[in-house]
């Protein structure tokens, strides 16, 4: 029998009154990249602690390897690596040093400790103190530190926030390697394109409620109508032209760009439009797919605390 790594059942959290996590229900398979996606404030960090335990949910229950985490809080965490929020160290003292200290009452090899700095590509840095780290560098020693009990469920919330592009990618080639180790792993963001190009299933919740679960692939092979960004002059004949073709739908303004909804079969048709009446055409730009897919599910919502 194929149980789920991890699976949430009618999960629920309130805060003053107010619905943070409203009855979740998903899974999470094995060797999954499995990306929990939402706008800020949508119940993601919530939804973690509720996972790990650190919070009690009001109803429902969290699975982990088929043990039930209310019933079975250590048993069921055992093999559960993870990093939310931003790591916290001791900045006058060493990476090494560090892990020895998280990891003292888990009796963690030194040989584990400088396995894992290399893994996330610290073991030249491994001395040195945390107070000559930068941003990057202090995220990379929050994923070390989840990996010390070499886990098979790796948690990571949020792990590239504040990271400039190349940390970005190199947390994210990191998190496809892990895979390709076998680890599932299970992915918080609000980042769409981070979501996009590391995960194999997702699921989008916005004001605690689940939106929609499932293969990516599937999903996005769902969706037709794409947002496409039109810059073009001059601007109020082309959006006159763009209100009377019957393929293009909520024409908004946003400056000196249009922005449409057309399916990607007619955008040629709508530069052939456009050019065809005299308009200069300087950009048509159709967005990722997964960022038109994600604002047409959660772009009428409001967002509540996470």
């Amino acid at each position: 029998m194929n149980i789920p790594v991890l699976k949430t059942k009618n999960l629920s959290k309130s805060f003053k009154g107010r619905k943070a996590v409203d009855g979740l229900d998903f899974e999470v398979r094995e060797r999954e990249v499995f990306g929990f996606l939402g706008p800020n404030g949508a119940g993601k960090s919530t939804t973690i602690r509720l996972m790990l335990s650190l919070i009690k949910p009001e109803i429902g229950d969290v699975e982990i390897f088929g043990k039930s985490v209310s019933k079975f809080k250590n048993d069921a965490l055992h093999g559960v690596g993870a990093m939310i929020e931003e790591p916290a160290f001791y900045r006058n003292l060493s990476a090494k040093r560090n892990l020895q200290l998280l990891t003292a009452l888990e009796h963690v090899s030194r040989r584990r400790i400088n396995e894992v700095l290399d893994l996330v590509g610290l073991a030249d840095r491994g001395d040195d103190k945390l107070k000559t780290y930068s941003h990057g560098m202090k995220q990379r020693l929050g994923i070390a530190q989840a990996l010390l009990s070499e886990p098979k469920l790796l948690i990571l919330d949020e792990p590239t926030t504040g990271l400039d592009p190349r940390g970005m990618k190199e947390v994210r080639e990191m998190i496809v390697s892990f895979a390709r180790e076998g680890i599932t792993i299970f992915l918080s963001s609000h980042l769409l394109h981070e979501i996009e190009q590391v995960c194999t299933s997702m699921a989008i919740i916005n004001q605690g409620k689940m939106v929609i679960t499932g293969k990516v692939d599937d999903l996005l092979g769902e969706q037709d109508l794409f947002t496409t960004e039109i810059r073009a002059r001059p601007l109020e004949k082309a959006k006159t032209i763009l209100n009377e073709l019957e393929f293009v739908r909520n024409l908004t303004v946003a400056g000196d760009t249009l922005k449409v909804a057309v399916s990607t079969r007619n955008l040629s048709a709508v530069n052939e439009a456009l050019v065809g009446n005299g308009i200069r055409v300087s950009a048509l730009i159709p967005r990722t797919s997964l960022e038109d897919y994600f604002l047409s599910l959660t772009s009428e919502e409001e967002d509540v605390e996470d």
